[in-house]
């Protein structure tokens, strides 16, 4: 006999293909399912009906251990001392199979039907063989049998099985790119913080061999300088130089770093408009007084002219006009950028022309409306920084009002700062040219010309009070703080080398 094996991936289909290749009659001998889909033995009932020597083709008898049986269809096993079948039985087999189609072809009966009896007279004369190698008839597959073979049943149609098959890759393998990209990135983060810890352990190992450079360090930082400028200028300090000579060192770079226009005048003293800007409460009206006051004393109080935008706060308007009464100038409030414009058109033959802002919180919103309501050309911005603030918010009213495009900044309040190195840092850090300094109420005793020697002579000194010993640093605290703004700064490194 000439078996033949088909595999497809789901019973219908191998079904079909022994339909298209051996026809209706053909017999099945086995249907199993493996990897991939199903295996389905079958013959041609041609070969059945021709007879010859088959016993030669006959299937040796299957001896090993069988097969487990089909879900929900019962097998039926012949007896162990079934004989073997021999070429007279299979033709007598063949006659009688003959007889009986002529006899169901008369009588109407299915084809499929005297196939299935006809196969089942055949069953005890074959030496018994596993369950699954039964010979079945060629019928179509009951929902038992298919899902037994494929499992349960799915709404959707088999053509979608490859698509899922696909997707689900393409899944697993965004999932693994995910994964390692998840562990780059943890790995690089490791190596960042390795080799941070690295270099801050080489940097403060170098700086204790150092003795100058760690002084340095303790000294401006206890001033309140941040420790950025403070590992800068100790990293700059020469190795040879003594206590002594370090001093002088760490003063005179600090005063070449603070910058001023002149020490003999400030650009107050050369007239123009000059707009004051600031947080609330940084002391702009009262520095607005200050000016317009030592101005009009050197150039008489026509050649001064006064107005207020403050519309905000409560008795700003009043506070300025006690001023101006006190010097005989005239104060005008412009409630919106239209009569600034007529007040400044007005103002066009005085000397010098002073606009007091309303104070508008670094982080508030409308820190831009205010700067684009005064983006004038003949209006020129003036930044008042409170020196008792903290340095950090310094440095961010620096940045949310633009100070490196401003003309200048005055420092206020200088008599009332504890640690006047955070300011100071400041302006060096961000290159700003200090144009005045106001260290009291008076009006205009406590307004100065910038002295930058005083000033640094002033934060490195602490004045006349000392900072609480609650605030001093302690060797292991120092060595601390400088390994995490190490970190920091390569970090930030890192993050814009990335961008």
């Amino acid at each position: 006999m000439n078996v033949k094996r088909y595999f497809a991936r789901t019973a219908r289909e191998a079904m079909a293909r022994v339909r298209a290749e051996l026809g209706e009659d053909a017999i099945v001998l086995k249907n199993r399912p493996v990897d991939g889909g199903v295996e389905i033995l079958a013959l041609a009932g041609a070969e059945l009906e021709e007879g010859g020597d088959l016993a030669a083709a006959a299937p040796t008898p299957v001896r090993d251990a069988p097969a487990a049986p089909l879900q929900g269809r019962e097998t039926r096993s012949t007896p162990a001392n079934a004989p073997a079948m021999s070429t007279v039985h299979f033709e007598n087999y063949v006659r009688e199979r003959q007889q009986r189609r002529l006899a169901d072809e008369q009588e109407g009966r299915n084809d499929s039907a005297s196939r299935g009896a006809s196969l089942q007279a055949l069953a005890p004369a074959i030496d018994p063989p596993p369950p699954t190698l039964a010979p079945l008839a060629l019928r179509p597959i009951d929902e038992d049998e298919r899902i037994a073979v494929h499992g349960a049943p799915s709404a959707r149609d088999d053509r979608v099985v490859p698509d899922e098959r696909i997707a689900r890759e393409d899944r697993i393998a965004r999932e693994d790119r995910i994964d390692a990209q998840r562990l780059m990135a943890e790995l690089r983060e490791m190596r960042g913080a390795l080799s941070d810890q690295l270099e801050s352990l080489s940097w403060f190992e170098g700086v204790r061999r150092r003795p100058g450079q760690s002084r340095m360090l303790r000294r401006l930082l206890q001033a309140g300088f941040s420790p950025s400028l403070a590992r800068t200028l100790a990293n700059h300090l020469p190795a040879d130089f003594g206590e002594g000579d370090a001093e002088r060192w760490l003063r005179e770079a600090l005063v070449r770093n603070l910058r001023i226009d002149s020490p003999e005048q400030t650009i107050f003293d050369a007239g123009g408009t000059y707009a004051l800007l600031g947080p609330t409460g940084v002391g702009k009206t009262t520095t607005a007084a200050k000016i317009a006051a030592q101005f009009a004393l050197k150039h008489g109080a026509q050649s001064v002219g006064l107005i207020t935008a403050d519309v905000y706060r409560i008795g700003a308007q009043d506070q300025l006009r006690t001023f101006g009464r006190l010097l005989g100038v005239p104060v005008h409030v412009a409630h919106d950028v239209s009569t600034l414009a007529d007040f400044l058109q007005m103002y066009m033959n005085r000397k010098l022309v002073l606009i007091d802002t309303a104070g508008v919180a670094q982080r508030d919103e409308r820190v831009g409306e205010l700067l684009a309501a005064l983006s004038s050309a003949q209006v020129r911005k003036v930044l008042v920084l409170n020196a008792a603030s903290q340095a950090e918010m310094i440095d961010e009213t620096i940045e949310a009002y633009q100070g490196r495009n401003a003309a200048g900044v005055v420092l206020s309040k200088v008599d009332e700062a504890v640690r006047l190195g955070g300011a100071l840092d400041c302006l060096i850090r961000h290159r700003l040219t200090l144009q005045g300094v106001a260290n009291g109420q008076r009006v205009p005793e406590d307004w100065h010309r910038p002295e930058p020697r005083m000033l640094v002579e002033r934060a490195l000194s602490g004045g006349a009070s000392q900072p609480s010993a609650s605030f001093a640093f302690e060797e292991a605290e120092l060595a601390m703080l400088l390994a995490a703004g190490q970190r920091t700064v390569a970090q930030r490194a890192r993050e814009a080398r990335h961008v």
